[in-house]
């Protein structure tokens, strides 16, 4: 018997994948890389290959490595990593690409943050509210 995960789970790791796209990512890559991720689908199920089922035990597997990845860049910042930070990193890409999620990234594409400022940077990811230019 397999239990399929629920919809709060698929929210979560819904709205865990947007903090990747509108915190993370924007440190470390230009606006036109993080596009191109989009368009590649970064962070989403992999189409050709059934290994994300989204069963209860890959929903939060998938939640947690996210979580990780998070916490382990947010306390990097400028400071250089540990090389037990680092294999858990390792580790935890690995779990996701395992559970079918496209994260086709090193620690090493992480290793310099782009200091690209400005509020173009900061409203990329903004949904509208409306369709009315005001």
């Amino acid at each position: 018997m397999v239990f399929s995960s629920t919809e709060e789970q698929e929210q979560e790791i819904a709205s865990l994948v947007s903090r990747f796209y509108e915190s993370v990512f924007p440190k470390y890559f230009t606006e036109s890389e993080i596009l191109h991720f989009r368009e590649i689908g970064v962070l989403k199920p992999n189409q050709s290959s059934f290994t994300y089922l989204a069963t209860l035990r890959d929903a939060f597997q998938v939640m947690t490595c996210l979580q990780v990845l998070m916490s382990i860049l947010d306390k990097q910042k400028i400071e250089e990593m540990e090389s037990k930070s680092e294999e858990l990193f390792q580790h935890n890409i690995t779990l996701l690409n395992e559970c079918g999620i496209f994260f086709p990234f090193y620690y090493d594409h992480f290793s310099h943050i782009h200091h690209e400022t400005g509020n173009d940077r900061q409203m990329m990811d903004i949904q509208v509210a409306n369709q009315y230019l005001v």
